[in-house]
């Protein structure tokens, strides 16, 4: 059986869910008060919940694993909207310090010597903000006019970030299952974990993914 049930009385799939750019998760409750897609109903048997929800989730999961590319280029555009809408200086460890006076593994340095002034450090633009997001704010990700990538996005327009370096701090913390929707919780230490300290979001039936909390 692919769902166990714990000590504690919750329920858990016994298998990991490889999410590409999210991340393996190895921790999945299976809400089993909430199966109705999986054709459960009011009275049955703790022995049939377990059978229909075994073979819903396993097949919900294999189409998420299918679609995992997809469901990760949803999850990458949305970092580099976040980044928009909050200007967040990346290129820092936390929220005002360097570490030994450089740059983290995920910036290039090359491209960020060009926003430096004479003596080091990083110019400001007129209204406060970083020229870092010039190209990305004139480019508009949000309406993407030339379809590109996420990564042909972060390539042309913010390459002082190593889109992949900063992919791989990603720790895929958890799923859970809420009838046919499936929640994720995702982290990263980068900047100090302020950037994507504790990201929440839903997988919709149709592999939509939307996030809802960066806490």
């Amino acid at each position: 059986m692919s769902i166990v049930i714990a000590a504690d009385g919750e329920a858990y799939w016994s298998k990991p869910v490889d999410l590409g750019f999210m991340g393996k998760f190895d921790e999945i409750i299976i809400d089993l008060d909430r199966c109705e897609a999986a054709g459960v109903i009011e009275g049955m048997s703790q022995m049939d919940i377990l059978d229909k929800a075994t073979v819903y989730y396993e097949d919900r999961f294999k189409n998420l694993e299918a679609n995992a590319d997809k469901l990760g280029e949803q999850f990458l555009m949305w970092i580099i909207t976040h980044l928009c809408d909050i200007g967040y200086p990346f290129w820092q460890f936390d929220d005002n310090t360097f570490s030994n006076g450089g740059y983290p593994d995920y910036i290039n340095k090359e491209v960020i010597k060009k926003f430096e002034d004479e003596s080091g450090a990083l110019k400001t633009g007129s209204n406060g903000s970083s020229p870092i997001y010039e190209q990305l704010y004139a480019y508009d990700p949000y309406t993407n006019c030339d379809q590109l990538t996420s990564f042909q996005i972060v390539a042309q327009y913010l390459p002082v970030l190593n889109f992949e370096k900063l992919i791989a701090t990603i720790h895929p913390d958890l799923l859970n299952t809420s009838d046919e929707y499936i929640n994720f919780q995702v982290s990263s230490e980068v900047c100090g974990g302020l950037l994507l300290c504790a990201t929440y979001g839903i997988i919709y039936e149709n592999n939509e993914l939307e996030v809802t909390n960066n806490c």
